[in-house]
This record gives structure tokens, C-alpha cells and sequence, in this order.
């Protein structure tokens, strides 16, 4: 089945009911489903076929939406790019994607250019204005989303920040609606509730809130760039009951002004997010100011997720949750081996499903990941399964320290970091050493001005063995990011070779 046909679906059933909004710009379900079929109407006459690519280089606006269903709809592959990405870093995505047609805004016309044939329109600063909306009144209201089995493509999206080779993940259509409907059903959605896509639609996070509230039938409001008084705002004037957060806008919320909170009316009943480490108590300050419950889980753009209940008796912030098998299943295997871990043996995290990619587009080619027997499509990620079933995830293979012959997992490491009064931050990981190898060093933001190397060496030796405390620590005052929002460690490394104070300790 089309995934852009659950928007017929809806367009048949309440044309009326809100469907996609921003703050120039709402549509019902009705005019979504007719502008969608416009611009794939418009794609099509202007010469695109099955297949052809069409690059969405835009901050989340109702202008994505309509391209991206749109697309969807005629048999065409939309791919959402960063729109944090400039200059050499946004031609080696484009020229990779290979688009027949891209859609934009108007103050990056002169970044993507014309060149290759392709076809550009773009979207202006206020609603309905551009080139983008002549393009789209061009097309046929009519056009229906054309059939499609599971495994056809469905969209591509980027897996790279700004520093590595661009990988683009495949979603095919059985993929993208075994994830909604997962998250639809162990969120408990309804056409009763109301989204907030915070994080940007070309991250597996934002397009999956996106798809929850498509799947669901309920409304998707589009957040375009990070703003706490336009949040709180947003949460108080359209009854937003769920959303997708980054840690680092969690931290955010938890450490703001608490008369910022004063008067908020909010319906949020469920928050879910992940990345980098962050102390429990600023989760539960999360959740007394926002309200609802915070569900930590672990997903990939690539697929294989698995989520904590979404009740707070049953929620946990010690572990990742437990595999959906709606959308995929979740083992652990020995790398050297290839064999499968009993549960508590760490080892790396494999995944296979529906809702699993099959691999990256690259061309006329699909490189497919490696897997190991049966199909488990290996991940990179290492973690274990306690007995209660639930994951541990621990970090990245390529990430994992190994310091004097002993392995150190940087999340453990952050973990103690932030229960130390004063560490706001902080982001782990090695650096060479010629006699053990590796040293684990952190980089730490602090909310305590005179909080020193001394302090944290003390406090965290309260958690931690002796082998696992950094032995260089660069003090910041905030954590370097890429384009994506993940943590830079390439420039953290950087920051403590060049800057860091070594911790007065010794290799215990």
C-alpha cells in the first residue's frame, strides 16, 4: 500500500478536520489531499517519472508536507535534506540524491541552482506565496495515490551529519507504516490527539511524529526553528497531547526560568526523545513542567525501535524500553562470533522487521548492511537485554574506550557526570595514549562556575571504577553539534587536546 494514501483516508472520512499547520499556514485533511495530489499531478506533467527523486530543502512548513505526500503519491521519491547544511556540505547531498526537481525557499535559490535540468521551485516567507504554489496549481486535484507494494520505495532520508560520506536510508512503504502504526499503537494516538513536530522532518524523529499523526488522523503542528516562548506558546493555544524531543531541549526546558511555566495550560500527555545522556531528575523537572509522561526509547533512521511505557508506573529511566514487534524485533549478537547473547551479555544491538530499512540508496545500486544469520540487520550499537527483556543501549561499537586493556562505555561515564551537582552536560569519549591506548576524556558544561577537575574526580569516584574517570577534562560552554543535532565528538576531541586541564589522578 501508498503510505500517502492514509491521507485520502482521512480526507474521505473529515475533510474538515485540521490536518497540518505552521505559523504562516493551516490546512484541513480535504485541502491536504488536494494540494498533495496537485503538486504530484504538477511533477508528473513536468516530466518526472517512477523513481526520480525530489529533494525538500526546507524548515518544517505545510510547503514540506504537501511536496512530500505529493511525491509520495505519483510514485516519486521525496527526500527531506538538512536544511542546516550550506555550501560544499549541501552540494555533495544534492549532487548524490541526483533530484529531477527541488523544492525550496526563496532566500536559498542561489544555493541549489538550476544546473543538471532540474527543476527548482520555491516556497516564499509568507502563505501561499512563492513559485512553489503556481507550481502546485498547476496539477490535477484528482490524482490518487498510485499503487504500491511494501517493499517499493517510499522516501529516502540522510543518516549523515556534515563530516561523513552522505548514506541515504531507504523507508519503504511497509517500513513506513509498520513504524507509525507501532508508535500509534504503543502511544496509545487517536484522532483526539494533537502533534508537535519540534524536531526537523528530514530527522527520522520529526518525519516519524509526522507519520504517527498521519497514521492516527489527528492534527501535526510545525514547530520551524527552536523557540521556548513559541513552544510553551504552541502547548497552550492548539492542546498539543504529544511530541518528539532531543535531550538537549529537554535540558532546556528542565533548567529555565520556572516563571516561564507559570499559567501553562497543557494537554501534553506523553513526550518520547532520546540522544545524548541526561540526569533522571532533569526528566522528572521535564515532565513537572510540561506535564505527562517522558518515554525513553531507541530508534534508528534505519529502523528497529523500542520504547518504555507510556505509564508512568511502568516507566523506567534505567533502560531503553522494550522492542515493538509490530514493527520489528530486537536480539544481541557477539560481533567476533556472530552468535547470539544471553540476556545480560553486551554485544551488538541487531534488528530485523518491517519496519527495518533494506538498506541505502546509492544510484542504480542498494548497498546493503551487513547482518548476521537470519536476517538481523547489525546496527553498530552495542548494548544488552536485562532478564526483564528491556534494551541497555551503551553507545556505538566505534565509540566504546578501550583504556589499559579494560572497555568503557561513554554513556555509563556520562551517566555518573551528570549526577555530580554542578555538571549541567557532558559528552565522553577516548583519545589516544601511548601506553593504554586510550584515556577516557569528557568535555562538561557546568552550572556551577567553580566546580573543578578535583571535584568531578572525587564525586564520580563514588559510581565509578578507577579505570573509567576522565582523565581530561575541557570545560565548555556548551556541547559542540552537527547539522543533525548530535553531538560533534569529533570537535569535542579537539577541544580537549587543545584546551583541556588533566585530571590529577592516576590509572587505578
Amino acid at each position: 500500500m501508498n503510505f500517502a494514501g492514509l491521507l485520502e483516508f482521512h480526507a474521505r472520512s473529515d475533510p474538515l478536520a485540521l490536518a497540518v499547520a505552521d505559523s504562516r499556514c493551516r490546512l484541513d485533511y480535504g485541502d491536504l489531499d488536494a494540494l498533495a495530489s496537485r503538486f504530484g499531478s504538477a511533477a508528473l506533467a513536468a516530466g518526472l517519472t517512477r523513481g526520480d527523486r525530489v529533494a525538500i530543502l526546507l524548515p518544517n512548513r505545510v510547503e514540506e508536507v504537501i511536496a512530500l505526500l505529493g511525491a509520495m503519491k505519483a510514485g516519486l521519491l521525496p527526500v527531506p535534506l538538512n536544511w542546516r547544511l550550506q555550501g560544499t556540505d549541501l552540494a555533495r547531498v544534492i549532487d548524490h540524491a541526483a533530484p529531477a526537481l527541488i523544492v525550496t525557499q526563496d532566500d536559498r535559490l542561489a544555493e541549489v541552482g538550476d544546473g543538471a535540468g532540474r527543476i527548482v521551485v520555491s516556497a516564499g516567507q509568507s502563505a501561499r506565496a512563492g513559485s512553489f504554489w503556481q507550481f502546485v496549481a498547476s496539477g490535477d486535484p484528482g490524482l490518487g495515490a498510485i499503487g504500491r507494494q511494501g517493499r517499493d520505495i517510499a522516501n529516502l532520508m540522510y543518516t549523515s551529519g556534515t563530516t561523513s560520506t552522505p548514506k541515504a536510508a531507504i523507508h519503504t512503504h511497509a517500513m513506513r507504516l509498520a513504524i507509525a502504526g507501532a508508535m500509534a499503537d504503543g502511544f496509545r494516538l487517536s484522532r483526539r490527539d494533537v502533534a508537535l513536530a519540534v524536531s526537523p522532518l528530514f530527522h527520522t524523529s520529526g518525519m516519524s511524529v509526522l507519520s504517527n499523526a498521519l497514521f492516527s488522523g489527528c492534527p501535526c503542528i510545525l514547530m520551524e526553528k527552536w523557540d521556548l516562548a513559541r513552544f510553551l506558546q504552541l502547548l497552550g493555544q492548539k492542546g498539543v497531547t504529544f511530541l518528539h524531543l532531543i535531550s538537549t531541549l529537554m535540558v532546556d526546558i528542565a533548567t529555565a526560568d520556572r516563571a516561564l511555566f507559570d499559567g501553562l495550560q497543557s494537554r501534553v500527555r506523553m513526550t518520547w526523545g532520546g540522544g545524548h545522556s541526561i540526569d533522571p531528575s532533569l526528566l522528572e523537572e521535564y515532565e513537572r513542567r510540561i506535564g505527562g509522561t517522558f518515554v525513553q526509547g531507541y530508534a534508528r533512521t534505519e529502523g528497529g525501535l523500542s520504547y518504555n511505557s507510556v505509564d508512568r508506573e511502568r516507566r523506567s529511566f534505567a533502560h531503553h524500553g522494550f522492542a515493538n514487534e509490530n514493527s520489528s524485533e530486537m536480539g544481541i549478537f557477539d560481533p567476533a562470533t556472530g552468535l547470539r547473547c544471553p540476556d545480560g551479555t553486551t554485544g551488538e544491538i541487531a534488528v530485523r522487521g518491517d519496519g527495518v530499512s533494506p538498506g541505502y540508496w546509492d544510484g542504480p545500486m542498494i548497498r546493503v548492511p551487513p547482518s548476521f544469520d537470519g536476517g538481523w540487520q547489525r546496527t553498530g550499537d552495542l548494548g544488552f537485554i536485562g532478564a526483564d527483556g528491556a534494551l541497555r543501549f551503551l553507545g556505538r561499537t566505534d565509540q566504546m574506550i578501550k583504556t589499559g586493556g579494560e572497555n568503557v562505555y561513554p554513556s555509563e561515564v556520562e551517566t555518573a557526570l551528570l549526577r555530580i551537582p554542578g555538571v549541567a552536560n557532558a559528552a565522553v569519549f577516548g583519545v589516544p595514549d601511548p601506553r593504554w591506548g586510550q584515556k577516557v576524556a569528557a568535555v562538561v558544561v557546568r552550572s556551577a562556575p567553580e566546580l573543578t577537575e578535583t571535584d568531578i574526580d572525587r564525586e564520580i569516584r563514588r559510581d565509578l571504577a578507577g579505570f573509567k574517570v576522565p582523565r581530561l577534562i575541557a570545560f565548555v560552554g556548551d556541547l559542540p553539534r552537527l547539522g543533525n543535532q548530535k553531538v560533534d565528538l569529533r570537535r569535542c576531541r579537539e577541544m580537549v587536546l587543545d584546551g583541556a586541564t588533566p585530571a590529577q589522578v592516576q590509572q587505578a
